[in-house]
């Protein structure tokens, strides 16, 4: 790319320097002036590469040498931002040119402008000018030392050291001079030692370099591995053809190697050992890239002597004091060791053990935790060693190094280390793949993608590779014991438990599966010293492996069978653990309601499972002890402030009943909840409490004689009044529970059910409840009530139609009453309000009801027809939905509706505006909408939620001239309708004078709409709306008569020959002049006079 577009002849270095002297002149104030100074930059950077003596290009009439010229340009440029890195890079080339150090150019430069600026330097300095000098100064010496020769720089390494260690710029509190100090800490040290010829010559070789080589070595792959012999793997080794070198004995290379290391040099060292730990990423990959080249340069015994001190580094400074950048850069360190062959085979079994520490890092500091970088890191170091060791030297870590990377790959919380762990494991496969079993099966599970999900790396992933329970499985499930099962993360807790289920049900033995995970965890729970985390994970392990082995059980009942005498000593540990629990008091406190959640689902998985642990069908299995224990947490479970804890003792009181009270007509229980009910003013108890009585088994409810008093207490509960208006979530799930009560009683012969009475006042309650519009603090949070209403009425009817004696009760009208009201949320403005009630229209209209609605294949071709409707995009929902307003049944639903909600400029009133515009024709339809506009407006329950939003659909609609067509052909019929309207709109204005009142800008929308009224040119219609725009003149608040007067203005301005004003302009002139220079801030008596002096203007008697 830089041959072609910009070349760098010899003769173009002088077109270069004319070309930013010329820019400098011209454009230097241009906006995009340092995008062709940054192009040129790059292209003088190129031609100041030829290698021709710079004088040749100096003229006799500049005053300055070419080489002084470029120096200058580059130092103008070099503190400034946006060409730091750029002209650095320049000034670094242009240094190590040979007429730059004959002419002391680098002498000059180094000892006159970077030494003074760096040992001007104060960690206390603030200004930023400052700082980016000291920073374009570091950066400007790294490649300096980058590109230039050694003898020639070697003079200056003590000077800079020196700057660097007195001003303490290593430790410098801004990052960009930190990172910058730490790389030109390692140039230092490489330019102290010389670079041997090859590098190391004692370092790791593997394979070959040239591929005909490789080609040719291939063929004699069998020969070659079978005379490998153990003598000959001491100076070379030989496996598919490939030969790796080991020098063991390092002292045969002194002329190479660096065998007398500076003082210097060792300090450097140290510094980048310490810079490690630094807590700035950038630093730490620096100093671990300069730990690698620089002992690239050292002798081996030199070299494993770092290598010990960083492995002693890592064990005794980061884990022990859980230092997470400490471990992150010993990590690195290790990769750039590996990758470079730095590290040999014989330094692995003490470097694994610390890869595998990695690899399982996972510390919680607070409320963060930072050991996804560790591990991260780690494998790095997996990804670094499949690339620098040949198999045989790296065989014997394969096996353990697989089940590490598959463990992260499967339960590794955090995606990027994930991501890492199945790039290390692809390299591992592809270049030590005859050690790594079905290798390329599980490659191509672990795609990059697919791991991005948690639940499919924990519950299909991790579940498809435990098949292979022999070379992965146990070491899978060894990690899930050991790490993840009390995981600082809850999620995945809950996935462990979910995980051990599945494998319980399917792999190993019942032997293993008891002695290797279900009695351990069990003994674990009762362990002191764990916290509430620890035994939240126990505990729903415990129960979910049980349930697997339930499982098992029912597939296999004989296998079972045989190990009763585990089964007993399993059943008695079971009965006896959460008396254990609450005797030590760990339900009590924060970490009693941390463990909740794992009680309720330890004894739902217990009591689905109870059938495992029963000699036959009367034995209750545990003690009456144990049942009111588990009856007792269930109770507190239900009526807890946390939603989640709650729903967790609805399912576990739900499998509890199930399992011991479902032969019983004992109403005790039923009792108790109801009057809990009736004496708390909690909501979250009555929530809790009205969902636990209706998910009792059937032969309970209906057994006790108490359903009445249920259905009672449930009807009470979903009623509006006063002291209950607020109880918005108490509403929401009594919905749920009658619904939940009638499908538990339902197809029962003794259900209440069956009578139609009964049925049709439970539809007309969800009906109501379609229609809560409470307000409070929050907003519209009636919105819960009428979203869960209509789930819950779609699930009703369902359950209804499903009973062959209860069916016939979905008359037609109770059917239209029902689809009318999902219509009617459908049309909300609430995105999870339409989609909940979109989903429950397809629902409806998929059920197969003896009677068929109106329209019913109508609704089906604009519903049904359509795949993944996305009821959220309002568009798409307005634009099907305005199509039903041809229809009678649904008109009024559909006008009213929309109506509300195009009162805001929204794709709604597009939507209804593109299909009035459409359906403008139609003379019969646009007046049956105002017929409707007229009913809407008369109706005496009318509330302001419906008003303001309709005035303000009806003036937009008349803004954009919807009915003009229609007055074209029908004049009479529309000014009597919207005469109509305004007589109702006065009756309104007169209802709720007190609470528009309350909010004066309300009155704005009834002038807006008036004023729109004017464009038909109709004496009877002006006249109306003139008196009515004019009264507003007289109000009380001077806001309301300045926003008339204005309004009225703009209007005479757009419909001035319609007002019958352009006759006399002098006239049009006293009304203009009127309206915006009165005063309206004054009395009411000369406000009188004056609106009487525009009604006579107007000819309005």
């Amino acid at each position: 790319m830089t041959t072609r577009f910009l070349p760098h002849e010899p003769h173009h270095l002088i077109v270069v320097i004319k070309l930013i002297d010329r820019e400098l002149e011209e454009n230097s104030s241009s906006e995009n002036a340092w995008a062709t100074l940054y192009s040129l930059f790059v292209w003088l950077g190129t031609t100041c590469m030829v290698p021709l003596d710079l004088c040749r290009f100096d003229s006799k009439s500049s005053k300055q040498t070419t080489m002084v010229q470029i120096l200058n340009i580059y130092k103008r440029f070099l503190y400034n931002s946006v060409y730091m890195r750029m002209v650095a890079f320049n000034i670094g080339h242009f240094m190590s040119r040979q007429d730059s150090i004959r002419l002391l150019c680098l002498n000059d430069y180094l000892t006159g402008e970077i030494f003074p600026i760096l040992e001007k330097y104060d960690d206390k300095i603030n200004d930023e000018n400052i700082i980016l000098r000291i920073t374009a100064s570091l950066q400007t010496v790294s490649y300096i030392f980058k590109f230039g020769q050694r003898l020639n720089l070697i003079i200056y390494v003590e000077s800079l050291y020196n700057v660097l260690i007195d001003k303490k710029i290593l430790n410098a509190r801004r990052i960009v001079i930190r990172r910058m100090a730490y790389k030109l800490l390692q140039k230092l040290a490489m330019i102290l030692l010389p670079m041997p010829k090859h590098g190391a010559a004692w370092r790791y070789r593997r394979g070959v370099r040239n591929l005909l080589d490789s080609l040719t070595l291939k063929k004699n792959t069998s020969t070659a591995t079978t005379m490998t012999t153990t003598t000959t793997l001491k100076s070379s080794s030989t496996l598919n053809g490939h030969k790796h070198e080991t020098n063991q004995d390092g002292e045969n290379d002194n002329a190479e190697d660096n065998s007398n290391v500076p003082s210097t040099v060792e300090s450097i060292i140290d510094l980048l050992m310490a810079g490690l730990s630094d807590k700035e990423l950038y630093v730490r990959w620096s100093s671990a890239k300069g730990l690698g080249r620089i002992t690239n340069r050292l002798r081996k015994s030199y070299a494993a002597q770092l290598v010990s001190h960083l492995c002693d580094r890592i064990s005794t400074v980061a884990l022990l004091s859980c230092d997470h950048y400490a471990l992150q850069g010993g990590c690195l360190a290790l990769a750039e060791l590996a990758r470079r062959g730095l590290l040999l085979p014989e330094r692995l079994a003490s470097v694994m053990p610390i890869v595998h520490k990695s690899l399982n890092y996972d510390e919680k500091l607070g409320h963060q935790t930072y050991g996804h970088i560790v591990r991260d890191a780690a494998c790095y170091v997996c990804w670094s060693f499949a690339r620098a060791f040949d198999t045989i030297d790296f065989r014997s870590y394969t096996a353990d190094l697989a089940g590490m990377l598959l463990c992260i790959i499967c339960f590794d919380w955090n995606v990027q280390c994930r991501r890492a762990a199945s790039a290390a494991l692809q390299e591992n496969v592809g270049r030590q793949g005859e050690y790594f079993p079905h290798g390329i099966d599980i490659i191509q599970q672990t795609d990059y993608n697919l791991i991005g999900k948690f639940d499919y790396c924990f519950l299909t992933l991790a579940f498809a590779l435990i098949k292979y329970y022999d070379i992965y499985g146990r070491y899978m499930i060894e990690h899930l014991l050991k790490y993840k099962i009390i995981h600082w993360k809850k999620e995945t807790r809950l996935l462990t438990s979910q995980l051990l289920e599945k494998t319980s049900s399917t792999y190993g033995t019942i032997e293993e599966i008891y002695e290797t995970i279900l009695l351990p965890v069990l003994d674990r729970c009762l362990d002191k010293k764990n916290d509430g985390i620890a035994r939240h994970g126990l505990l729903a392990s415990c129960g979910h492996i049980v349930y697997g082995l339930y499982q098992r059980f029912q597939k296999n009942p004989n296998e079972c069978q045989r190990l009763s005498e585990l089964r007993e000593n399993l059943q008695n540990k079971i009965s006896n653990l959460l008396n254990e629990y609450r005797l030590q008091g760990y339900l009590e406190g924060y970490s009693g309601d941390l463990i909740r959640p794992s009680l309720c689902s330890f004894i739902e998985n217990i009591s689905r499972s109870i059938d495992y642990f029963r000699q036959n069908a009367d034995d209750i299995c545990l003690s009456n002890e144990t049942i009111d224990c588990w009856q007792t947490i269930i109770d507190e479970c239900i009526s807890n402030l946390d939603d989640d804890v709650r729903q967790a003792g609805l399912n576990a009181l739900k499998a509890f009943s199930n399992a011991f009270y479902s032969n019983s007509n004992s109403s005790h229980l039923i009792d108790r909840y109801l009057g809990k009910i009736s004496i708390t003013s909690q909501e979250h108890i009555r929530q809790g409490f009205s969902l636990a009585v209706a998910s009792l088994p059937s032969q309970m409810l209906l057994g006790s004689k108490t359903i009445d008093k249920i259905l009672d207490c449930l009807f009470k509960l979903i009623t509006i009044t006063n002291q209950s208006q607020h109880l918005i979530k108490q509403r929401k799930d009594s919905l749920i529970a009658l619904c939940d009560l009638y499908e538990n009683t339902h197809f029962h012969l003794s259900s209440p059910f069956s009578n139609q009475t009964l049925v049709n006042k439970l539809i007309n309650s969800f009906l109501r409840c379609t229609r809560d519009y409470t307000n409070d603090r929050f907003g519209d949070s009636g919105r819960l009530v009428r979203e869960k209403a209509c789930s819950q009425l779609v699930r009703l009817l369902q359950l209804i139609n499903e009973n062959s004696q209860t069916k016939s009760f979905l008359t037609l009208t109770i059917l239209q009453n029902c689809f009318c009201a999902i219509l009617t949320n459908l049309c909300s403005k609430i995105d999870d309000l339409r989609m909940n009630s979109g989903e429950s229209i397809i629902k409806f209209l998929n059920i197969p009801f003896e009677e068929k609605i109106a329209h019913k294949n109508e609704l089906n071709t604009i519903f049904l027809n359509q795949n993944d409707i996305d009821w959220r995009n309002s568009q798409i929902v307005f634009t099907m939905i305005v199509q039903l307003l041809i229809y009678d049944k649904y008109r009024y639903v559909i006008w009213s509706n929309c109506l509300i909600t195009a009162g805001d400029l929204s794709n709604a009133s597009q939507a209804l505006y593109t299909f009035l515009k459409t359906n403008k024709s139609n003379d019969y339809l646009i007046n049956l909408l105002l017929n409707d506009l007229e009913k809407i407006f008369s109706d005496q329950r009318i509330q302001m939620r419906v008003i303001i939003p309709s005035i303000q659909a009806c003036e937009r609609l008349l803004s954009q001239s919807t009915f003009e067509n229609y007055y074209e052909k029908h004049s009479k019929q529309l000014i009597q309708h919207w005469t109509n309207i305004i007589q109702s709109l006065e009756d309104i204005l007169t209802k709720k004078l007190q609470t528009i009142n309350n909010n004066p800008t309300l009155y704005l929308h009834f002038i807006k709409l008036y004023c729109s009224l004017l464009q038909f040119n109709n004496i009877e219609l002006k006249n109306l709306v003139l008196k009515l725009l004019t009264k507003f003149f007289l109000h009380n608040y001077p806001w309301v008569r300045r926003q008339a007067a204005q309004n009225l203005y703009d209007t005479c301005i757009l419909f001035n020959d319609d007002l019958l004003l352009g006759d006399d302009e002098d006239k049009s002139e006293q009304v203009m002049n009127l309206l915006t220079e009165t005063d309206w801030e004054q009395n009411l008596d000369e406000l009188t006079k004056i609106r009487q002096t525009l009604l006579n203007l107007f000819h309005i008697e």
